[in-house]
């Protein structure tokens, strides 16, 4: 799991507002299944080394250590409602 590229792309998207406004931009692109699905692929073309289920396996994780169990359907809707889909990201 490329733990360390899903924190390192959370971090910057927190502190660089250039790259938050073009992850919005981003969101709007329908052609992709799920939001998630867009959020990867916008940071993979970002140069960011991660998949969708590397994102599945660290949020699972981190609902884990916080005593919750998610499903996938909720894994896949983890960014929807978002602008930024990784703003509920924290470097762990």
């Amino acid at each position: 799991m490329s733990t360390a590229e899903i924190q390192r792309f959370a971090a910057d998207m927190n502190s660089n507002a250039a790259l938050r406004a073009e992850a919005e931009k981003a969101q709007a692109d329908r052609s992709h299944d799920t939001p998630l699905a867009a959020a990867v692929a916008f940071a993979v073309s970002k140069g960011y080394r991660f998949t969708v289920g590397d994102v599945k396996d660290h949020v699972r994780a981190a609902a884990k250590k916080a005593g919750t169990d998610l499903s996938d359907a909720e894994l896949d809707g983890v960014a929807a409602g978002y602008d930024n889909p990784f703003s509920n990201f924290r470097p762990y």
